[in-house]
């Protein structure tokens, strides 16, 4: 059972026996995926700051505002 949390809060599940790192290396790099999607120039997302060549949507659902939003509340919030 959970407790309730006192906000918004993302769970990152790795399926992995002991886990296989993906949460902690996200973790660490967020503040430079912030980074390159702040210093990248074009107006909605592209290959160089967010999106994938392998996104079977075709990057449509992504949105680089509210990619960089997101990981500033993230980071904003994550415990030091």
């Amino acid at each position: 059972m959970m407790n309730r949390r006192p906000g918004p809060t993302v769970f990152v599940h790795d399926g992995h026996a002991g886990g296989a790192g993906f949460a902690e290396r996200g973790f660490r790099a967020g503040t430079q995926w912030l980074a390159a999607i702040k210093a990248c120039d074009c107006a909605r997302g592209c290959p160089g700051c967010m999106q994938s060549p392998k996104c079977g949507n075709n990057n449509e659902p992504l949105d680089k505002a509210g990619a960089a939003a997101l990981l500033r509340l993230l980071l904003d919030a994550a415990p030091r």
